[in-house]
């Protein structure tokens, strides 16, 4: 973009330029000295005649009327926004305070390695600006949260600059705004989309903290299902990893609700919520999840006749054991008339096969709809529980890290199943095929997070 104004220059008989201090999407930024009492400030400019698109204007005035309204200590304070014409332009100018300090991704370019209790304090504080910026009516949402847009003094604190994306929360649900604006890696999945809502802030905030982190920009970091999958490259407390986790879910409904919610957490102040991620836990589903740092236990009550499944295979078993029952009877009563001898091998075999088969059913649709199941997963173990009023299995351990696979069997049997070594633990036969991947999804997050 080429520059408006040189160093040196005086605009409106104000402000004379210093330096450069960047170059947005929608307009170039001064270091300038204010004339009447010779401080610091910030200009922004943008020119009518280079615009290729007269949505920079509407983005820039509305900056300048939302900076207009705030007033927190993390944000530069707005001084003057005026129009300059000249014979061949119009250039619009928003004036403020100069932010001291040097923006995060500069610390991190001259050789800063920041450690864990830095990063958080950082969270900490713009969160706390963030907060400010919910609570107010309407709502204003930033959108492009940043390494280059967060400005760390000498002395750890932290200012919020170039609102140049801001959006408030009434101009997107009445106007209908939907503007694509934010920075690739940075922007949460909705933005793509053109949407904003509270917790797309902290999803930029989260990921400029993975870039602190791990002094690479987040479009570079692996990703697994949509999700960035940071944990094996940073080095941090489990808990804080967990609480980074939320900051990034790909999908609105699994990130922390709020800035204060995300705060809250952060300080200790309230556990992380278990939530049901994607894919969910189906409605009416009477499945207990329970999920902490330290273990996972799902708690099925007996199915009963609830699912197709299990309907079905109750079905089966009544058609199959009749069957058999009738067999019986046909062979007791050929036997009787003398037209079958019990020592020929076919009519054994034939009713071995059917009888097996009968068995088979019926203990499956009896393990199945009766059974009370308890699968408890730790660092150490896991551990299977299967019981119902009438008798009780013995229950399984096996170590957590010998889980090899964990899947939902495909075929006829549709059990979740788990591979260890050479055994094979199959559960949930009749649940819904949604409670199933649901299940096995949550299971496979949570050993993810385990490895790390």
């Amino acid at each position: 973009m080429e520059l408006l104004h040189k160093s040196g220059d005086i605009i409106a008989q104000k402000y004379r330029i210093k330096s450069t201090l960047g170059q947005g999407g929608i307009g170039i930024t001064y270091q300038a000295i204010d004339l009447q009492n010779n401080n610091l400030v910030a200009i922004k400019t943008l020119s009518l005649r280079r615009m290729t698109d007269w949505k920079a204007l509407e983005l820039f005035e509305r900056e300048s009327k939302i900076l207009s309204q705030l007033d927190h200590p993390g944000i530069p304070h707005y001084l003057d926004y005026f129009q300059v014409e000249t014979e061949n332009d119009r250039s619009f100018y928003l004036v403020q305070q100069l932010a001291a300090g040097t923006s995060l991704d500069k610390w991190i370019e001259n050789g800063w390695h920041p450690q864990e209790s830095e990063v958080k304090d950082i969270a900490i504080q713009v969160l706390e600006i963030i907060i400010y910026l919910q609570t107010l009516t309407p709502p204003i949402i930033h959108r492009d949260l940043k390494p280059q847009n967060i400005i760390r003094r000498g002395d750890g604190r932290i200012v919020l600059v170039d609102f140049g994306a801001v959006q408030d929360i009434y101009h997107q649900t009445v106007t209908g705004g939907s503007t694509v604006v934010g920075t690739y890696g940075y922007m949460a999945p909705e933005q793509f989309r053109g949407q904003a809502v509270l917790s797309t802030d902290l999803y930029g905030l989260g990921t400029t903290l993975l870039f602190l982190l791990t002094q690479k920009t987040p479009a570079d970091l692996p990703q697994r299902r949509l999700k960035i999958n940071f944990r094996s490259h940073v080095r941090v407390s489990k808990k804080f990893a967990n609480w980074l986790d939320r900051m990034i879910e790909p999908e609105i409904e699994n990130r922390f609700d709020s800035a204060q919610e995300a705060l809250a957490v952060l300080q200790n102040e309230r556990a992380i919520t278990t939530r049901s991620l994607t894919p969910r836990k189906p409605k009416n589903s009477p499945i207990i999840l329970t999920i902490n740092e330290a273990s996972l236990i799902i708690e099925i009550p007996p199915v009963g006749l609830r699912t197709n499944y299990s309907k079905l295979f109750t079905f089966l078993s009544l058609i199959w054991n009749g069957i058999s029952c009738l067999t019986a009877w046909i062979i007791r009563e050929f036997r009787n008339a003398g037209a079958i001898n019990l020592t020929n091998t076919w009519a054994w075999i034939l009713l071995i096969i059917f009888l097996s088969i009968g068995l088979l059913i019926l203990g499956d649709s009896l393990l199945g709809s009766l059974c009370h199941i308890k699968l408890e997963m730790t660092q150490e173990n896991f551990r299977i529980q299967r019981g119902s009023p009438i008798w009780f299995f013995k229950q399984v351990k096996e170590y957590r890290s010998d889980i090899e696979r964990l899947t939902v069997k495909t075929g006829w049997f549709k059990a979740i199943t788990m591979c260890v070594g050479k055994d094979r633990y199959r559960f949930g036969l009749f649940l819904t095929e949604s409670e199933k991947k649901w299940l096995v999804w949550e299971m496979r997050s949570f050993l993810e997070k385990l490895r790390f």
